[in-house]
């Protein structure tokens, strides 16, 4: 079992190779011009005021000015990268709809075959046992099944999603009502590896954020977005199928290693 551990893989985002490092790049700035020099002369009479005054109302300002300096200096702001949709979160809200979109794409490889891992998965009932969030699926017929979610602050979504593609050990998608609670869509893919002794599983998950864009920035900061959301989901998976938890009582508590990152949202790490 330590083997086994020290080389699983984690879930790659789709535009990575499997076996390469994630390139080390910063990221571009995104606050430009009068923006950011509004955030260093701010920031600085911020932190002069707070160092002068003293106490909890100095130390608030001295933080807020420090991070405004901080935001002027690297040209960054984290917020509102959070705000930003990506190219294909802006395509997913224009063709379904929606205000706003949040979707991750992710890849994992499991030893397994494509098949088995296909009708694993098929099976919409198993996804409770590796995707966090989804406490219970039940098959209402063979299109259509009614998904219970987890949500932050002890909520609970229900909605009944429709399958809308299942060609048998390549590809499984599907869809959720349009009058649903949180509007969801996704699909995964199967592939043999090169090798022939596994399975390449490419899954993307999409919903429409409650609140829009302030709903997508909460998630990012509760690390509930898809990215962390997904790349957590196809480990569970992994490790599911390739230890043989599957077949055992108890198989939907299984987690893999580090698993206590997957305990509570302010825990998760992406």
């Amino acid at each position: 079992m330590k083997d086994y551990f020290a080389t699983m893989n984690p879930a790659v985002p789709l535009s990575q190779p499997q076996d390469a490092a994630p390139p080390q790049t910063p990221a571009p700035g995104n606050v430009r011009g009068a923006e950011r020099a509004a955030s260093l002369a701010g920031g600085a009479a911020l932190l002069y005021y707070g160092l002068r005054r003293g106490g909890v109302l100095g130390a608030v300002s001295a933080l807020a000015g420090g991070g405004l300096l901080i935001r002027g200096a690297t040209g960054h702001c984290a917020a509102k990268d959070a705000l930003t949709l990506s190219p294909e979160e802006r395509q997913i809200a224009l063709e379904y709809g929606w205000s706003s979109a949040a979707a991750s794409t992710q890849r994992i490889t499991v030893r397994r075959p494509r098949q088995e891992v296909y009708a694993f998965w098929r099976n919409f009932e198993n996804l409770a046992r590796f995707m966090r969030n989804v406490a219970n699926v039940e098959v209402i017929d063979a299109k259509r099944s009614r998904w219970t979610v987890k949500a932050p602050l002890g909520r609970q979504f229900v909605w009944v999603s429709h399958l809308i593609e299942d060609r048998p050990g390549e590809r499984i998608a599907w869809e959720t009502e349009y009058d649903a609670d949180i509007r969801s869509t996704g699909w995964v893919e199967f592939r043999d590896t090169p090798d022939g002794q596994g399975t390449d599983v490419t899954a993307m998950i999409a919903y429409e954020p409650p609140a829009g864009r302030v709903g997508h920035l909460a998630a990012r900061l509760w690390r509930e977005d898809p990215d962390s959301r997904v790349r957590q989901d196809l480990r569970r998976l992994k490790f599911i199928l390739e230890t043989g938890a599957v077949g055992q009582a108890g198989a939907g508590s299984a987690t893999p290693p580090g698993s206590n990152q997957f305990d509570t949202p302010s825990s998760t790490t992406p």
